[in-house]
């Protein structure tokens, strides 16, 4: 308070700032240093410190460097605006966000990385203008953060630099930025200095007036303190006339000393004057610093002064024109008044006086210090007594825990052991009520059948009728397998909603008995649904896996009907369960297998069942707008229906087919290999492609399989073998009957084409593989010849849509109409002209014919 109250009662006058000072020593009570300026000037030392203050906090701007990892800045910012946050009363803080744009060399272009100037400048200038912003978005994101903190207001400073490090030490020198906030990944705790590689090309480079806080983990890590001042003659801020060099020579200045002031200099040079020196030489310009608690002050410009004698007039000749103003009793050099006329006693105790009290000043100074230590050295004791209660709060925490894990294992290891018992107890009734149930089941069966054969007999008609309904529904499905092209909508479907509660009474609480199939993704069991037989599949697997498969299969089934293709009645989300359609002949693979005491397959209803997945295949792999593979096809998975129509389904680890612009052929990559072994492509294991020829492989072992019964490992090579040898009657499997030798060998040259190991040369399956199996389809019966009232007598082939015309013939409806509309007015059969041309369709005979090729077909 001493200090401040005679600096402010001293009079002070406008002046150009002095360069960056250190940190201000104790200056005696009643002292106030004054400098004389060229121009005739006085100014205080207070009005120069507190404008060297501001220059010295760059105007109240603290500089933080950021960088891509926006966890990381955000550490470095938080820290700034927290640590840095003015004070009640202050002005707002300003954080510059230091920010080096790195331009990438080498820019993705295809499938590999090229250098820039390999480009062209369309390209390069797109490119460049995307990473520009990318850092323009990244530094908004900053500013953002930024303005959560009150009284902190930011702008952003960028320089495009390679380096990151050459770029944050090149703003450093344009920008003359003395406290700079920047991250590190890790420091030295013995050196104190960062060891991140920008950081310490930072530290090692950076200017020295420039102080450095290094931020390691959201906290303090290190600083690098500044070792010397921003030059302010480099400053924008600073007038042309003012720049200074370190290492520039000016004309000395002379000042009359007392011989006694020379203990007071902060020079050993200056010390060694003689007792009685009437002058003494100072190079300009000269700093000021603190050396053994006195202060050195070099004046700003070179001006020389001359100091005059005690009552001197001012308008002595020594103020000539053009020479360098005087001082009239005291020259204020180093802080202190020095007497400029010859030594006297008086001055000397005016002088001696002015010591004690700047003594004095020290001694009250080194005991605020004191006293701050002695504060410090309490408070750290005090922190170090709340981490022992800490530690020991801890410790009896973590004693607790360790009880509470004791006590939760031993309850754990009691239900466990209640749990098995409770399961020998449920395995026993299970037992029991299984040898129940297949007692029930037989019964129930046998009853059954005696029903049936009543029913076959009483209501003839009855059963005619349901027959003829059925072979409406077959013809329609048979005339969209006959269809290259399978019309079929691919929108999505309205699947019923099923609570938990219907589904746990369709299959009693999903009791084994019930359950049908059992495979990788679940269990399938059969229930009676809302007066409905279904086949319900419900999901084993949990997490994100279990989660996947089953959207997967609710997505490509819910919006896809096709007759081969099982149909999904609805869903039970809170079960994790499907409903589908129930297929009472169950799947090929049982067929195949004869389970049950089932008759063996006949070829004809192989070569169907083979047609009918190959209709399938064909409509996934041209679904709009992305094709699917099925991606697990095996006879486990077709399953047949009413008259053996195969259906494919289990569609759980099916994906759609994306298209690059890198590639032709529409594939799924994947790093988790899933299939059955036997089946899946070697192409696949190889690359973990997945593509829609992976289907057409699985389907050549499955026609393999449908010709000779054997199992899918190494039949390939197998069959091929037989083939070479002409040997392929040996392999083929005789319970199917007599397959016809042309026959056999089209399917097994087929199938084998198939599983070749290279892609490109498998068949496709619309243009090839149908063609093939649709001859084998139709290939007559020589035993059953056509009936001629099956022919329609203007296209000699069989009807498919019988019309009855007015001269009482049956034709076929797109041929009689087309005659019609061409003008024919009669008959093509009796050339008489018609009495009407009304067309009525011949349903019975329509129905025969379907009943008949049906027949054809077994």
């Amino acid at each position: 308070m001493a200090v401040a109250s005679a600096r402010s009662s001293l009079p002070s006058s406008s002046s150009s700032p002095l360069p960056p000072l250190s940190p201000q020593p104790v200056v005696p009570a009643g002292v106030e240093r004054m400098l004389v300026r060229a121009g005739g000037g006085t100014r205080s030392l207070r009005e120069i410190d507190e404008e060297e203050d501001d220059d010295d906090d760059d105007g109240g701007k603290t500089y933080v460097s950021v960088g891509k990892d926006l966890k990381d800045g955000k550490a470095n910012i938080q820290w700034a605006a927290r640590k840095l946050q003015p004070q009640q009363g202050d002005v707002n803080k300003l954080l510059v966000l230091l920010h080096v744009h790195q331009p990438a060399d080498r820019i993705m272009s295809g499938l590999c990385k090229v250098p820039a100037k390999q480009l062209e400048e369309k390209e390069l200038r797109a490119y460049r203008k995307i990473e520009k912003d990318d850092m323009n978005k990244l530094l908004e994101q900053y500013l953002s953060y930024c303005r959560a903190f009150p009284k902190v207001q930011a702008e952003k400073l960028v320089i495009e630099k390679n380096s990151v490090a050459n770029g944050i030490v090149e703003l450093i020198d344009q920008h003359h930025i003395t406290k700079l906030v920047m991250g590190t990944s890790s420091f030295s705790v013995k050196r104190q200095v960062p060891k991140s590689k920008v950081a310490a090309i930072v530290h090692q480079q950076a200017k020295p007036y420039c102080q450095i806080l290094y931020i390691c983990k959201e906290a303090l890590a290190c600083t690098r303190e500044a070792s010397q001042f921003a030059d302010k003659g480099d400053s924008p801020r600073s007038s042309s006339g003012s720049s200074l060099s370190d290492k520039s020579e000016f004309p000395p200045r002379s000042v009359s000393l007392p011989s006694w002031y020379s203990g007071f200099l902060g020079s050993p040079d200056q010390q060694s004057l003689p007792r009685r020196s009437n002058s003494i030489s100072h190079p300009f310009p000269f700093s000021r610093q603190l050396e053994n608690g006195v202060e050195n002050i070099s004046p700003i410009r070179p001006n020389s002064v001359d100091v005059a004698p005690k009552g001197c007039s001012p308008n002595s000749s020594h103020q000539s024109k053009g020479s360098s103003p005087t001082l009239t009793d005291l020259d204020t050099v180093d802080g202190l008044s020095v007497p400029v006329s010859s030594s006297s006693s008086e001055e000397h105790q005016h002088f001696m006086v002015e010591a004690n009290m700047q003594n004095e000043m020290f001694e009250q100074w080194q005991q605020v210090r004191n006293e701050l230590e002695r504060s410090r050295k309490e408070a750290s004791e005090g922190r170090q007594k709340a981490e022992k209660e800490l530690f020991e709060a801890s410790k009896m925490f973590r004693a607790r825990e360790n009880s509470l894990c004791k006590e939760k294992i031993a309850v754990e290891e009691r239900l466990t052991r209640e749990k098995v018992s409770l399961e020998k107890e449920h395995l026993q009734i299970y037992n029991e009520l299984q040898k129940a149930n297949e007692q029930i089941m037989e019964l129930e069966r046998k009853l059954m059948h005696a029903n049936s054969l009543m029913e076959e007999l009483q209501t003839v008609q009855g059963e005619l009728q349901r027959q003829k309904d059925n072979a409406v529904k077959e013809a329609e499905k048979m005339s969209q397998i006959n269809c290259n092209n399978v019309s079929c909508s691919t929108s999505a479907v309205a699947l019923t909603e099923f609570t938990y509660t219907e589904i746990k009474e369709a299959t009693n609480d999903f009791d084994e008995s019930k359950m049908i199939g059992h495979g990788g993704c679940g269990s399938v069991y059969k229930g009676f649904l809302r007066h409905t037989t279904v086949a319900i599949k419900k999901f084993n697997r949990e997490g994100i896996t279990g989660e996947k498969e089953f959207d997967d299969e609710v997505e490509i089934l819910g919006r896809m009907r096709h007759p081969n293709l099982v149909t999904l009645i609805g869903v039970c989300r809170e079960a994790k369960a499907l409903v589908y359609e129930f297929l009472p002949n169950g799947s090929l693979e049982d067929r195949l297998q004869c389970k049950h005491q089932t008759d063996p397959l006949p070829w004809r209803m192989r070569i169907k069942i083979a047609a009918d997945i190959c209709t399938a295949l064909i409509f996934l792999h041209s679904n709009k707008p992305k094709g699917i593979a099925h991606g697990d096809l095996k006879p486990d998975n077709i399953l047949l229906g009413d008259n053996f129509v195969g259906k494919l389904g289990d569609f759980g680890i099916s994906r759609s087919l994306n298209l690059t612009n890198t590639t032709i052929t529409p594939y799924h990559q994947t790093n988790q290999i899933k299939g059955t072994l036997g089946y899946m492509d070697p192409g696949y294991i190889a690359s973990g492609e997945l593509t829609a020829q992976y289907d057409v492989y699985s389907f050549g072992v499955v026609l393999l399989r449908l010709l000779t019964g054997k199992s899918p490992l190494g039949l390939p090579s197998e069959v091929e073998a037989a083939l070479n040898n002409e040997m392929l009657q040996q392999v083929v499997d005789a319970s199917a009957g007599e397959w016809p030798p042309e026959y056999s060998k089209k399917l097994a040259i087929l199938a084998l084409r198939c599983c070749r190991y290279d892609r490109k040369e498998r068949p496709d399956l619309a243009k090839e593989a149908w063609g093939v199996l649709q001859a084998m389809v139709n290939y007559p019966d020589n035993k059953c010849k056509i009936p001629s009232f099956f022919i329609c007598p203007m296209t000699q082939e069989i009807m498919k849509d019988p019309h009855i015309a007015a001269d009482g013939f049956t034709y076929e409806g797109e041929a009689i109409k087309d005659w019609l509309q061409r003008g024919h007015k009669t008959s093509p059969m009796t050339y008489l002209s018609f009495t009407h041309y009304e067309l009525i369709p011949n349903n019975a005979l329509r129905f025969a014919i379907q009943e008949w090729q049906m027949k054809q077909q077994l």
